[in-house]
């Protein structure tokens, strides 16, 4: 009985033995992975066309991963466009020759189409220069 009960005993310590050899022979580890943060701007000019003093220019398709979101910055030559209401989908502004105008894009990450068309003001379409660029904030 006794050669029995240290038999069981020395099995038990054996098993207990290996369960833990395979558990130390575990391991793990950790990935991080960095996105850097992109925000861009295409234009097309699908759908353009003339209204009235309406000028549909195209649609611009933004997109921008930065979590805090984006704004459309727009540049223009300085001293032209003045009174010229640009409309971006639901959103518009009206330009005061400064060269320079900001529209909201997006509170956090997003891609989106919306149509631009621009409301001419007295002086028309007056400018050598226009861009527009989606900015992370």
């Amino acid at each position: 009985m006794v050669k029995k009960l240290i038999s069981v005993v020395a099995v038990v310590a054996a098993a207990t033995t290996a369960t833990s050899a395979i558990a130390t022979n575990s391991m793990s580890f950790r990935l991080k992975a960095v996105v850097p943060v992109t925000c861009g701007v295409q234009y097309s000019s699908a759908g353009a066309a003339f209204a009235e003093n309406v000028v549909r220019l195209g649609e611009l398709r933004e997109y921008c991963n930065a979590p805090g979101g984006y704004n459309l910055q727009v540049s223009y030559s300085p001293n032209s466009l003045r009174g010229v209401r640009l409309n971006f989908g639901n959103e518009s502004v009206t330009l005061d020759g400064s060269g320079f105008a900001t529209i909201p894009g997006a509170r956090g990450p997003k891609i989106q189409t919306r149509a631009l068309s621009a409301q001419i003001g007295e002086n028309g379409f007056d400018a050598r220069e226009f861009q527009v660029a989606a900015i992370a904030n």
